[in-house]
C-alpha cells in the first residue's frame, strides 16, 4: 500500500514539473533576432530643370552639336586636312540689306578694320603676300591719313578697302548730316591715294548701327559689312596669338566673315599658321566681294 502511494507521488510530482515546463516556455520572450542594417535612404537626381538661359547664350556661338558638347572639356579631334567640318554654329542675320556671312561651304573671309596702331599692318601685308592671298580691309578716313603708304601697298597687294568711318565714332550718336561727312571723307582719301572707291563696302565703328544708320549709308552708296565669327583681338585684354588662333579654327564654317585688326599683334603672330591650317580644311580664303558673288 505504501509502494502504491509513494508511486503516485512520484508520478504526481513529474505532471507537475512537466506542467511547470510547459508554462515556463509558453511565456518566455522569443529568441532575439539579429538587427538587420538599415537600409540606405534612396538617392534622388536632382532635379536640373531648364539650362540656364545665361549658359545658353555663352554658347550660342558654339558649333550646335548639344548644349552637353558645348560646355565639355573633353579635348575637340581637329578635322582632317582637306576635309571641311560641317558646323552648325548659329550666326547673327543681321539688318533687312546687310551682308554678316554667306551661303558658301568652303568660302571664308578674313576681314581687317584698321583704326589704331598701324605697327602690326607690315607684318599682315606680308604674311598675305606670301600665302597669295587678297582679303578685305576697312579703313577709317584718319588711318589712311597717317599711313599713305600702308593704305598704297594694301590696293598694290590687290585686296580691296571699305570704309569704316573717318573718325571711328558711334554712328548711333552722330546725326545723318554728320554720318554722311564721315563716310565721304574718308572716301574723298582714299580715291586721292590710290585711285579706288571704298563703295560699296562699309562696316559701322563698334558694329554700332541701328536701321537709320544703315539708311544713311545706303544712301552714300554703301552696304554694311558685319561679321559672322570675331576674333576678340581688339576686344579682349591680353589675349594671345594661340588664342586668337584657336577661338577662329575652333568655330569657323563656310561663308563666315572673320573679324580682325590692323592694330593687333598677336592677329599678326597667329596668321600664317592659321591661314596654313585653314587651308588644309578645304577652305579657300577670299575677299568679301568674292563670297558674296560667289565668284
Amino acid at each position: 500500500m505504501d509502494s502504491r502511494r509513494s508511486q503516485v507521488r512520484w508520478v504526481l510530482a513529474g505532471l507537475a514539473a512537466a506542467i511547470m515546463l510547459l508554462l515556463a516556455s509558453c511565456s518566455a520572450p522569443p529568441p532575439a533576432r539579429k538587427a538587420s542594417p538599415p537600409s540606405a535612404p534612396a538617392v534622388q537626381e536632382p532635379d536640373r530643370g531648364e539650362p540656364d538661359r545665361g549658359e545658353l547664350a555663352r554658347h550660342a556661338t558654339k558649333p550646335e552639336h548639344k548644349l552637353k558638347a558645348a560646355v565639355t572639356t573633353k579635348e575637340v579631334t581637329p578635322a582632317a586636312p582637306s576635309a571641311v567640318p560641317l558646323h552648325h554654329r548659329k550666326r547673327m542675320a543681321g539688318y533687312p540689306g546687310e551682308i554678316t556671312h554667306a551661303s558658301s561651304p568652303t568660302k571664308i573671309a578674313l576681314t581687317f578694320d584698321a583704326g589704331a596702331s598701324p605697327a602690326p599692318t607690315p607684318s599682315i601685308l606680308k604674311t598675305l603676300k606670301s600665302a597669295g592671298l587678297q582679303v578685305t580691309f576697312f579703313l577709317t578716313g584718319k588711318w589712311c591719313e597717317q599711313n599713305p603708304d600702308l593704305v598704297k601697298e594694301i590696293v598694290a597687294d590687290g585686296h580691296e578697302i571699305g570704309n569704316h568711318s573717318y573718325s571711328h565714332q558711334d554712328f548711333r550718336k552722330l546725326s545723318d548730316d554728320a554720318i554722311a561727312e564721315q563716310l565721304r571723307q574718308t572716301e574723298d582719301i582714299v580715291m586721292r591715294l590710290t585711285g579706288r572707291t571704298t563703295k560699296p563696302l562699309f562696316r559701322p565703328p563698334y558694329g554700332g548701327r541701328d536701321k537709320r544708320v544703315l539708311s544713311v549709308a545706303g544712301q552714300e552708296g554703301y552696304t554694311s559689312v558685319y561679321w559672322s565669327l570675331d576674333s576678340l583681338d581688339a576686344f579682349k585684354k591680353g589675349i594671345t596669338s594661340q588664342e586668337i588662333e584657336n577661338r577662329i579654327l575652333d568655330r569657323i564654317q563656310g561663308g563666315d566673315i572673320v573679324l580682325m585688326h590692323c592694330g593687333s599683334a598677336p592677329t599678326a603672330d597667329a596668321l600664317a599658321d592659321m591661314i596654313s591650317k585653314l587651308q588644309k580644311r578645304g577652305y579657300q580664303i577670299v575677299k568679301v566681294s568674292e563670297l558674296t558673288s560667289g565668284g
